[in-house]
């Protein structure tokens, strides 16, 4: 097993667009938990995995309105993040169908301008290249 990875390496595509001023990205799954008690009991009767979500945040350099017209929009996208970069073998994460909840640009006086956006996909592929 290669890694471990290196953000410099990293390739995150909007749909098949490489996102080039990217400056960071964070994919993650977050499962819902089904307990149900008894009267009397301490412990839970049930306790299982309920429904998945898979929650996507993007900061990037601003270029211009596109990502903002997304969210407008209520566009969907599908994301790929590569940790590793692209070579064959390396592991490939892919979120799909997601629904861009938010947008907000940053501006400060000595760097650059930054944006940020939210959303939340339908999917998540773990995978390789």
């Amino acid at each position: 097993m290669a890694g471990p990875w290196l953000g410099k390496e990293a390739v995150v595509k909007k749909g098949a667009t490489a996102i080039g001023y990217a400056t960071g990205v964070t994919v993650g799954i977050d499962v819902d938990l089904i307990k149900e008690y008894a009267i009397g009991d301490a412990d839970p009767k049930v306790i299982q995995a309920g429904t998945k979500t898979f929650p996507v945040s993007l900061e990037m350099m601003y270029i211009d309105n596109a990502w903002a017209t997304d969210v407008l929009n209520g566009a969907t996208i599908n994301l790929e993040v590569a940790p590793g970069g692209t070579a064959t073998g390396n592991p490939k994460i892919t979120v799909s169908s997601i629904i861009l909840t938010s947008w907000e640009l940053t501006i400060s006086a000595e760097g650059i301008t930054l944006e940020s956006v939210d959303g939340e996909g339908q999917s998540m592929t773990l995978g390789t290249y």
